[in-house]
C-alpha cells in the first residue's frame, strides 16, 4: 500500500494485476519447493528433477507475471 501511494503523489504509472494473488501464491509454492530439494539435496536425496521441476514452474510464473504487466 505505502508504494502504491508514493507512485501515486510522484505521478508514476501504477500497474494493477489481475489474479496477483495467485501468482504470489504459487512463486510462494515454489519458494518452499526449491528450499525443500536444496535441504534434501544437503542430505544426500536425489534432486535433479525437482530442482528442474521447480525452475520450470518458476519460468512459467515469470512468464505469466510478464504478460500480466504488459510485456511479452
Amino acid at each position: 500500500m505505502t508504494e502504491f501511494i508514493i507512485r501515486a503523489i510522484k505521478d508514476k504509472p501504477i500497474t494493477v494485476i489481475e489474479n496477483a494473488g495467485e501468482i504470489l501464491t504459487e512463486l510462494k509454492r515454489q519458494g518452499n519447493n526449491l528450499n525443500q530439494a536444496v535441504r534434501n539435496n544437503y542430505y544426500g536425496i536425489e534432486t535433479e528433477r525437482e530442482l528442474n521441476d521447480c525452475i520450470g514452474e518458476l519460468k512459467n510464473l515469470y512468464r505469466k507475471n510478464s504478460i500480466a504487466m504488459g510485456g511479452a
